[in-house]
């Protein structure tokens, strides 16, 4: 695959932002256009983690897929209460602009969405809350709770992103809150069963069943540590988006 490290203007952040990308090998020449998988990190990791402590490109070469890293930051995927739009920039602006620099699908079904730790949490946001512009949301052993999210996070740091109210419930920041949003997003949530999110994971999942939303819950037995987890987490993804995505195809050796 094609790995290009990739630099740009962000209009929504107003600054220079990173982001990692892999390519197909066969793209050159064909004019072929090809889904894209978004890959969210967790707070305090990077836009580099997935390709530095996974074996990414490994289970992606396979496939005609193209994988997207955006650097997040601290922001917990949020549009900010005093700070930058993340939000918006991770599931508006990026999108179409790798849509424009790179041969990727511009169709919904083509853009994919997935993360660990608050990287998930983000991507099933955006599953929720920007369901226009992805076909599939995913997390890997997230938190999802947004009141013991942002208990997590320290005070000053947490009204900053949150706002000054302790009681997130119900907020544009609160998965259940998106509840009577008409989505067609197929959500796909693993966890490991002794997790300390397994319980939250697990009530999440049964509020998808409740509300009648397309959705996949894998339990995962205990990991050694959090790499291997998320190692083994994002190749189970991938196998299972080359089952149930048509344009997730092999590629042409």
């Amino acid at each position: 695959m094609y790995w290009l490290h990739t630099h740009f203007h962000s209009e929504t952040l107003n600054m220079p932002v990173p982001m990692e990308v892999l390519l197909p090998e066969s793209y050159v020449g064909t004019g072929a256009k090809y889904p894209a998988l978004y890959l969210l990190h967790d707070m305090g990791d990077g836009h580099t983690t997935w390709l530095r402590k996974t074996n990414l490109e490994s289970y992606l070469e396979e496939f005609s897929i193209a994988a997207i890293m955006p650097a997040a930051h601290l922001s917990y995927y949020a549009d900010m209460f005093c700070g930058k739009k993340y939000f918006t920039y991770i599931t508006e602006e990026l999108p179409a602009i790798c849509e424009r620099l790179f041969p990727l699908s511009t169709e919904r079904e083509d853009r994919m969405i997935a993360g660990t730790g608050i990287g998930g949490y983000g991507a099933l946001k955006a599953g929720m809350y920007a369901s226009d512009n992805f076909s599939i949301a995913a997390s890997f052993s997230s938190p999802i709770d947004i009141n013991n999210i942002a208990a997590r996070v320290h005070t000053i740091n947490s009204a900053d992103i949150f706002g000054p109210d302790p009681d997130l419930k119900g907020s544009r920041h609160d998965l259940y809150a998106a509840e009577k949003i008409h989505t067609k997003t197929h959500f796909y949530l693993d966890c490991e069963t002794t997790s300390e999110f397994y319980h939250e994971n697990l009530l999440f999942a049964q509020h998808l069943e409740h509300q009648n939303l397309i959705h996949s819950f894998i339990e995962m037995k205990a990991m050694t540590n959090v790499r291997i987890q998320q190692d083994i987490s994002l190749q189970n993804f991938v196998k299972w988006l080359a089952d149930h995505k048509t344009t997730v195809r092999k590629e042409d050796r």
